[in-house]
């Protein structure tokens, strides 16, 4: 027999006995429907729990922290070239970011006409630029020039605040707050409008003056005029918190700052300068785990967000397991109710079955048929089961945030609400093959009973 007279014969023996062949497929809509409901429900919670953690940081990025007491060392662990240009030809390594940290005893910044504005406290930090947007700063205002050079600086997005108003005795600080009309307060001036001056301080000149003792400038050699080309963006830098109250330069730059002090202050046996952080920027975050261990090994304390989020999956992969178990029983009961219709069919087909045997009809022909009908059942349901899962999924991002309490997991800082459901074409893909193989293994039994049975007692059968 041709294959499709096989496939003809078997959709007018499903349709023949529709309403039991209705209820079969029905069987297997509802199990087929719950595995992807509740595999997309984890879809969602693995989602949302990756937007949360990326709130924190990037997935993708090691901290490396400098001058830190390791158990067993007699000093600090301090971040050299040496080691950096190791973690940098590691596998899967694919950017390093390090920090120079400059405190405000060795840099002095002041802002305005005649410094009218100087910097209370805070660090300068030297960076490669070009990196920002990969370790996760983002710029509020303003643009990097490809040719960051020694007369840029860039501010966070709080740093104005941190600078008090000289030629005032009173109010001459303040800070970030909501004013009575709603608007937030603004600093005493705009970085990227006024001229910035870094001054190198020379120790031996402490000034204390009325509100806050400070170094005098090292002379003029060592006094620098700068602009500002960028404002950080603190509340989507990844949580780099240097982004709300830092000032960075390049890093070619800060050396010559730190060379500069070393100088003017007579600085015998200057150590290099120190790398107070260093971020390193993985390929995938499956092999975080695997480089952070490598760092580590070199005696430095790290830092990613790796640990929570095996935790986190952790308990996501128990919960998606508990919930496709409780699926998977619909879907076996589905494939008992195909077995038993399967075999009701042949009952009630053995005279058919007799007289195809007789025509000379093949023993696998036979097998094929009620296998084709197990599959279409199958297929059919998994069809079907998809077409209501989207509509469920569906009601669940429309409606199933607010209706079950869950804003404060799926609802993001900026307003920004995620699907709890998600279902993936993959996922599709798997439920409809899935469903389809459930039906040919449950009409697997029945077709082999069919073969065997006799032609002439076939025949016979009433």
């Amino acid at each position: 027999m041709r294959i499709i007279d096989i496939i003809g014969m078997s959709f007018k023996s499903l349709w023949r006995r529709k309403v039991r062949t209705l209820l079969t497929v029905l069987g297997v809509v509802i199990g087929s429907c719950a595995i992807v409901v509740m595999i997309s429900l984890g879809l969602g919670m693995d989602n949302a729990m990756k937007y949360y953690l990326k709130q924190f940081g990037d997935l993708n990025v090691i901290t490396v922290y400098g001058n830190v007491w390791m158990e067993g060392q007699s000093e600090p662990t301090k971040i050299t070239q040496e080691n950096i240009e190791i973690i940098k030809n590691m596998n899967n390594v694919t950017g390093l970011f390090p920090k120079m940290a400059l405190n405000d005893q060795m840099i002095s910044v002041c802002a305005g006409r005649g410094n009218r504005y100087r910097r209370m406290y805070g660090e300068v930090y030297g960076i490669y630029p070009e990196y920002l947007e990969k370790f996760g700063y983002k710029l509020k205002e303003g643009e990097i020039p490809e040719n960051f050079n020694s007369n840029y600086v860039i501010f966070g997005e709080q740093t104005a605040y941190n600078f008090f108003d000289t030629k005032k005795k009173r109010n001459n600080t303040t800070y970030p707050h909501e004013l009575p009309d709603g608007t937030m307060s603004e600093p005493f001036f705009n970085p990227m409008e006024e001229q910035i001056m870094l001054y190198v301080n020379n120790q031996n000149k402490y000034v204390e003056d009325y509100m806050w003792g400070h170094y005098e400038s090292a002379g003029k050699s060592n006094e620098y005029k700068m602009t500002c080309v960028g404002i950080l963006d603190a509340q989507n830098s990844g949580g780099n918190w240097e982004a709300f109250d830092g000032i960075f330069v390049s890093m070619d730059f800060a050396n010559e700052l730190f060379n500069s002090y070393n100088k003017v202050n007579k600085i015998k046996d200057a150590k290099e300068p120190e790398i107070s952080e260093l971020k390193i920027y993985v390929d995938n975050i499956d092999n975080v785990a695997k480089v952070q261990e490598q760092v580590e090994a070199l005696g430095y304390y790290c830092d990613s967000m790796e640990s929570a989020r095996q935790s986190m999956q952790g308990q996501l992969a128990s919960l998606e397991a508990m919930l496709g178990g409780l699926a998977a029983i619909s879907l076996f009961v589905a494939a008992i109710g195909i077995t038993n219709t399967m075999i009701m069919s042949i009952y009630e087909r053995t005279r058919e079955i007799g007289v195809m045997k007789v025509l000379g009809c093949k023993i696998k022909n036979i097998r094929e048929m009620f296998l084709i009908e197990a599959a279409c059942i199958g297929f059919t349901g998994g069809m079907a089961g998809v077409i209501l899962s989207y509509i469920i999924s569906f009601i669940f991002n429309k409606f199933g945030s607010s209706m079950l309490g869950l804003d404060y997991m799926y609802q993001l800082n900026d307003g920004t609400v995620l699907p709890i459901s998600l279902i993936p074409f993959w996922l599709v893909l798997v439920a409809l093959v899935f469903s389809t193989l459930v039906g040919v293994l449950s009409g697997f039994y029945p077709a082999n009973r069919a073969v065997k049975i006799s032609a002439l007692e076939a025949i016979k059968n009433e």
